[in-house]
């Protein structure tokens, strides 16, 4: 599928690091607990645009596919050492046929960037990131499909761990439940450790952050829930390579009616945008609605956004409301067969807040709502 659009886009040939460009142009499987595996032991895809069949170059040569000709699988480069950019250049030449052409890179490691201008001399280096995001931003209907499952799977595994949590009980141990209840449901891979973070009710209350802004910690500790505590989940779970992000907010013991009000807030917000969801409908419409629903303040954090397209990572490259600005919501335009998160956040100081995702497809003429595990309050 990389392959069919590399004349078109001016290359001649795709080197893909990035776990999910490697998995659409192969179709590889890697084991992933978090992601210092990914960097750590990195596989790598080239896709040539004169050879419809990509090579694969990974330590785990038994999650290749069936299917790719032995020819075509090799031992792991190790792009993260200088030795290892140097050897992987001189593969690159040999596969191009000489120090000539276009090459597409979706990521550099440091050595990479240190060592390709000279080893690559010759040949021209481009961003490759473009066209595997416009390959992958629509999706096919068992690609939908396995994004159902990876949803549901995870939102199942969420829901019940929810049932767990009262006074007493400490995260690490919602972390083991989680991993448990998802896997028993046959999900394939968990891409990061789940996040189980109780919030500051006050944003000087929480770590330092360099904008100001909420805090949001990705590391689950021992921490012991009390009382009263609001704690925000994030679990990025995977259903053969396609991933699921689910969010939710969860208030240890009796909700408070300032918190009421943040959830009912967030409903409104996210009612509002799903709204507007359909094909040719622009980003810069579902920001500009949800900040209209919010009182003119937008309802997400400086170092996050409003939403995000999904596919073979948690948040693929399509972001809705991010720090990109205007000009480039205004250029991504819904189209049918995308896949988005809406992630709106109400706060209160000195009551945290309340943030949910919600996963929908866009169709001919709508959306289809993903999941089914409401974003209401249970204490």
């Amino acid at each position: 599928m990389v392959g069919e659009g590399l004349a078109g886009a001016g290359v001649d040939a795709v080197c893909a690091l990035t776990t999910g460009g490697v998995l659409y142009a192969t179709g590889a499987h890697s084991p992933a607990a978090d992601t210092a595996r990914t960097f750590a032991r990195r596989p790598v895809a080239v896709v040539l645009a004169d050879d419809p069949v990509p090579h694969l170059f990974t330590p785990y040569p038994d999650g290749a596919p069936e299917e790719l000709p032995a020819d075509h699988l090799h031992a792991a480069f190790a792009p993260e050492t200088e030795a290892g950019a140097r050897t992987m250049a001189t593969v690159l030449l040999d596969l191009l046929g000489g120090a000539r052409g276009r090459l597409g890179i979706d990521d550099h490691t440091m050595p990479m960037w240190l060592t390709f201008p000279a080893a690559l001399e010759g040949v021209e280096r481009v961003d490759a990131q473009p066209l595997l995001t416009a390959a992958r931003l629509h999706k096919t209907p068992d690609e939908v499909e396995c994004l159902r499952r990876s949803w549901r799977m995870n939102e199942e595994a969420t829901r019940a761990v929810e049932a767990l949590v009262r006074p007493g009980v400490r995260t690490s141990e919602l972390s083991g439940a989680y991993l448990a209840e998802l896997f028993a449901r046959g999900a394939t891979t968990n891409f990061l450790d789940p996040v189980f973070q109780p919030m500051p009710e006050r944003i000087a209350d929480g770590p330092w952050s360099t904008n100001g802004d909420i805090p949001f910690n990705l590391v689950t500790t021992d921490h012991v829930l009390y009382e009263g505590e609001v704690v925000w989940t994030d679990t990025v779970s995977g259903y053969e390579g396609y991933a699921s992000d689910v969010v939710r907010t969860w208030v240890v013991g009796e909700l408070d009616p300032v918190r009421a009000e943040l959830h009912e807030r967030w409903e409104a917000i996210t009612a509002a945008v799903l709204a507007e969801l359909r094909p040719g409908v622009s980003a810069d419409v579902l920001t500009r609605v949800a900040t209209e629903v919010n009182g003119g303040e937008k309802p997400w954090l400086d170092h996050f956004f409003l939403g995000h397209t999904l596919g073979l990572e948690g948040g693929e490259m399509q972001h809705i409301g991010s720090d990109k600005g205007q000009a480039y919501d205004e250029q991504l335009v819904l189209e049918p067969g995308m896949a988005v998160v809406i992630e709106p956040v109400t706060w209160a100081e000195g009551h945290a807040g309340w943030r949910c995702e919600e996963l929908v497809v866009i169709t001919e003429d709508g959306y289809e709502r993903v999941g089914d595990y409401p974003g209401e309050p249970v204490g």
